[in-house]
């Protein structure tokens, strides 16, 4: 990617902060529901409060829902002030490029849209939208002046941005373009992501810009213009770690990778997949509600004290930051599944099974002896040296071992 002068920005520390969204409450969320939970998030340890869909009035009309932001904008700004009192950042969920049928925009602003051969509308399937031009310069300046409002005017630190289409555009034969070529729309979409990129960061040089491709895979050339990707909607455990295997591997072995939300793991609980490979952790458990529509995300008891054991082991091994070694392990060859991070003098091994009888390997260290930690219960399990660097062992689904070297005198 660097060969092609795709560089990257040094990560900002704001980039590997544990992350609570209000996903849980779904698009149907009132405010007081939100407002509730920061108590509890700020308790929990968690850094950021992610507002998400459902604070506009549409896609490409980028009003405030008087449902809940009654007074507009004054509203907008004490909501984002109230996360803030609680010492938490504030990331605000956007879908660039998407513009609803009969919106205002379409109304007002037709010109926008990116238009197919037989000039007819290409649409964005499963969302119902429409496309918007990355080409079309006042269409660009628009989504640049949205980036200043939301985050100069009403207060926020990032951006969850968000959609399936944001990966790639198609040709664009809108005439009103000018484009000298139907393919300039295709060519333009890094750019346009570089133009909110920038925006974001001229702003807030610690600005968290996620781009989150609604779960798809990323395109290569849309990497460089974010500085958080994430698993986007995984359905397993499985999908977690590959994809943070593959996005280290193309943005660097200590790029901020977020897992998603837990509830999308493996039994909703799979903190450690996330944790093992170096990942940025998060969650959308909703507390209190007598909402029925929100049972499946309330943050019982024991879910809380199981969220707060992983936010302590996340936060004391913070592997995120750390050098994630993808080139010791094959992920489809090598059994049991195998993940390391090289932290300071310590390699932290995670191993991944349903049900593991026999030996694992530990590859990468160059030491003579070793004591072998498992950090996540906090007990020794062994030693091991030179002769051979593998142990016999046992479990389920997964175990998180960090090789500590023995200093010989």
């Amino acid at each position: 990617m660097q060969d092609k002068g795709l560089t990257f920005d040094q990560f900002p520390e704001s980039t590997y902060e544990p992350i609570w969204c209000a996903w849980g409450y779904e698009r149907n969320f009132t405010v007081n529901e939100v407002l509730g939970t920061l108590p509890k998030v700020k308790e929990m340890g968690y850094k950021w409060a992610v507002l998400d869909d459902g604070w506009q009035t549409a896609e490409g009309d980028w009003f405030l829902n008087p449902k809940r932001f009654p007074n507009g904008d004054a509203d907008m700004k004490k909501f984002v002030d109230e996360i803030h009192s609680y010492g938490l950042k504030a990331k605000l969920w956007w879908a660039p490029l998407a513009v609803d049928p009969g919106t205002e925009l379409i109304d007002e602003r037709s010109d926008f849209l990116l238009l197919n051969k037989d000039g007819s509308k290409q649409d964005i399937t499963w969302w119902d939208s429409y496309y918007i031009c990355p080409a079309y310069e006042p269409a660009v300046d628009f989504h640049v002046e949205l980036v200043k409002k939301m985050m100069s005017e009403w207060g926020y630190e990032g951006l969850k941005i968000d959609g399936q289409h944001l990966n790639g555009v198609p040709p664009c034969y809108n005439p009103a373009h000018n484009h000298k070529r139907p393919e300039e729309s295709v060519e333009a979409l890094p750019k346009f992501f570089k133009k909110i990129y920038d925006a974001a960061l001229a702003i807030n040089p610690d600005a968290v810009v996620e781009i989150c491709p609604c779960g798809t895979a990323y395109s290569f050339y849309n990497l460089h213009v974010m500085n958080q990707t994430v698993s986007s909607d995984p359905l397993s455990s499985w999908q977690i770690r590959t994809k943070g295997k593959t996005l280290k591997a193309l943005m660097g072995a200590n790029s901020p990778y977020y897992g998603d939300h837990v509830e999308l793991s493996d039994n909703g609980s799979d903190f450690a997949s996330t944790v093992g490979i170096g990942g940025v952790i998060g969650t959308k458990f909703t507390w209190p509600t007598d909402r029925l529509a929100h049972k499946d995300y309330v943050l019982t008891d024991k879910k809380e004290t199981e969220w707060k054991k992983w936010l302590s082991i996340y936060e004391e091994t913070e592997l995120p930051k750390g050098e994630y070694l993808g080139e010791l392990y094959d992920i489809g060859y090598d059994k049991p599944e195998t993940h390391v991070v090289s932290k300071n003098d310590t390699l932290y091994y995670a191993f991944y099974a349903d049900d593991w009888n026999g030996f694992v390997e530990f590859r990468g260290l160059e030491g003579e002896r070793y004591i072998l930690f498992d950090y996540v219960n906090g007990k020794e399990i062994g030693e091991i040296d030179k002769s051979s660097y593998s142990l016999d062992v046992s479990f389920k689904n997964f175990l998180l071992l960090k090789a500590i070297p023995i200093k010989l005198v």
